[in-house]
């Protein structure tokens, strides 16, 4: 080496070799530091670049696991890192960029349950693959490295750019990356490890469904749903219980009774249909609306609606007289559900209720079970609110579908007569044929309301 630094300030002069001289030392110095990282990461160093080289470069292999340390254009003292991995399923199929990202036309983004991971990184590839590899250790290495460096997978390499004093930390971590990335391992195991495991319930959920996509009779995957159908969280639970059907009643009607969560014991509800027993449906109503779970509510107000008995039209109306906004409505729809005449006299008062809504919602179901009685109520209504172009043809709806149930009616046989209010005629070729007016004496009316204990 000094024979070489004799020749060059032969050559050069004095500040030429001193410039050189310090160009070796930080050759050596940078070298050193690679080298050491290396070490930490347990790689061997196969190839370093002579210090002519124009960029300072070292290889490195760890089994499948080949990495690269080169000065990183562009960046002063910095490097990047590339770690490839041979074999699959490796780096070959993933994409992965950390946000913001601007993914090219035609890019479909894979999430995998974990919101703050998905929220960082933008990922590309096969799902199943894409959520078998990135469990939570994969994740947490891949989001503990952001902040010291700019990483992203792409053309099969993962790349990462940082500050060379990154490097001793950062490097073990992206070798451990592309050991897991390149250890054999059977990805349906990986997705069924996952669902049982995963801290995050969005993962578990994920990787249940992906199980039964990717390999729906298999006996991992029925083993991974019965699992799930005691995981802490209900969302898991609810999805595990439905796709298990009648062995997953038990947990469905626990569901739907639980407090737990509003959106899956409505989902609970939904999924039982008929198996849910009236008595537990109206049970879980009063609950629902102490705690004020609106989603449940509105779930066993259908249910009421499926049922379709006398006590469920009671029931219906009273929370339909009593509640306002949305759940109004939905007593209101789902009364106009139950093919049950007691529900025209709550119907008919309902025209008038104070939420515009509910007065559309009461209309829709006098159309599917009034009778003549409701004609001119319907009429009235719509003169009350014809500022309320929704109610407007909802009336008129209703009472043409009231007229098309007459005896002897067919299509444009139906009209309204001007003459006496809500006196319906059915014009036929062989004569006249015409319904009067329901007698008032013999109308029907709501009993009064309980006084308010």
């Amino acid at each position: 080496m000094w024979i070489l630094l004799a020749v060059i300030g032969s050559v050069m002069g004095v500040k030429g070799a001193f410039w050189m001289s310090g160009a070796l030392l930080r050759y050596r110095r940078r070298l050193g530091v690679w080298q050491l990282a290396a070490a930490s990461a347990r790689l061997e160093v196969e190839e370093v670049s002579s210090p002519s080289a124009r960029r300072l470069r070292l290889a490195a292999r760890e089994g499948p696991v080949a990495v690269r340390i080169e000065e990183a254009r562009g960046l002063d003292a910095g490097i990047q890192v590339v770690v490839a991995v041979s074999g699959m399923p490796g780096f070959s199929e993933v994409r992965i960029h950390h946000e913001p990202w601007e993914p090219p036309p035609g890019a479909q983004e894979i999430e995998v349950g974990d919101e703050p991971f998905d929220n960082m990184f933008y990922l590309e590839g096969p799902a199943r693959l894409v959520c078998a590899l990135l469990d939570a250790e994969a994740r947490g290495l891949l989001a503990s490295v952001t902040a010291e460096c700019r990483l992203e997978i792409v053309d099969g390499e993962l790349k990462a750019e940082m500050f060379e004093g990154h490097l001793p930390s950062v490097l073990p971590r992206l070798v451990t990356l592309g050991r897991r990335f390149a250890r054999p391992k059977e990805l349906i195991l990986r997705l069924a490890t996952n669902a049982r495991r995963d801290p995050a319930a969005g993962v578990r959920l994920q990787s249940l469904r992906l199980l039964v996509l990717e390999s729906p009779g298999n006996p991992r995957t029925a083993k991974a749903l019965h699992r799930a159908c005691s995981d802490a969280s209900p969302k898991v639970r609810l999805w595990a219980a439905r796709e298990l059907g009648a062995e997953g009643r038990d947990v469905l009607l626990q569901l739907a009774g639980s407090e737990e969560d509003d959106d899956s014991s409505a989902q609970a509800i939904s999924a039982l249909g008929p198996e849910l027993p009236f008595e537990t449906a109206r049970a879980i109503l009063l609950q629902a609306l102490r705690g004020r779970h609106v989603q449940t509510a509105r779930a066993c107000l259908e249910a009421l609606g499926r049922n379709g008995t006398a006590t469920a039209v009671e029931d219906l109306a009273k929370v339909m007289a009593r509640e306002k906004d949305e759940l109004a409505v939905a007593a209101a729809q789902a009364l106009g559900t139950t093919g049950n005449p007691a529900a025209e006299p709550p119907l008919i008062q309902a025209l008038r209720h104070e939420t515009a809504e509910v007065r559309v919602a009461a209309a829709n179901g006098l159309g599917r079970l009034g009778s003549v009685a409701a004609v001119l109520p319907l009429e009235e209504a719509a003169e009350s609110f014809s500022h309320g172009p929704d109610l407007v043809r909802a009336t008129r709806q209703a009472i043409a579908e009231i007229q098309s149930r007459l005896p002897g009616a067919s299509p444009g046989q139906l009209s309204l007569a001007g003459g006496e209010s809500g006196q319906l005629s059915l014009a036929t070729e062989s004569g006249e044929l015409s319904l009067a007016p329901a007698d008032p004496a013999g109308e029907l009316s709501l009993p009064p309301e309980e006084p308010e204990s």
